[in-house]
């Protein structure tokens, strides 16, 4: 009977510390993402379209606050050509989620820039979507949303 019972408690036991070690892992997952959308502010802030570059897939897509659809290569030849600058970028609310190789964050994000030389400024609620491939997150789609 006690044989039974201390089998119990070291199968609870076990169970425990994989579950602690899956949070664990899951946590470092989320900061691994949150690290590559803190890398892109930065790659906007600067201009540095190889930056951007490692961190959108070929297949990436974005629906804009306009509804309009963008690829990877507007977003890169608008940065690129000054067409599009940002002036400050600033994040509020960011969670993130993982599931597997994929990765869905959502943020607030409140910046300000030209487009086009028209100024911008307001927020948006936004998703993007990462995937990793071959051992690297990229992101592979982005939504915004305009907030009041």
């Amino acid at each position: 009977m006690a044989a039974r019972s201390y089998a119990r408690v070291a199968l609870v036991f076990s169970l425990t510390l994989a579950a602690g070690r899956r949070a664990d892992a899951q946590s470092a997952l989320a900061d691994t993402i949150r690290g590559l959308e803190t890398a892109r502010a930065d790659a906007l802030l600067h201009a540095d379209t190889s930056a951007l570059s490692r961190l959108i897939s070929p297949e990436f897509v974005e629906i804009s606050r306009l509804g309009q659809l963008r690829t990877r290569d507007d977003n890169i030849r608008d940065i690129g050509s000054g067409a599009l600058r940002l002036l400050t970028v600033k994040y509020d609310s960011v969670s993130v989620r993982v599931y597997g190789d994929v990765a869905m964050l959502t943020a607030i994000a409140d910046n300000t820039g030209l487009f086009r030389g028209f100024p911008f400024a307001g927020k948006i609620r936004y998703t993007r979507v990462f995937v990793r491939k071959d051992g690297r997150w990229q992101a592979v789609l982005m939504q915004q949303t305009p907030m009041s």
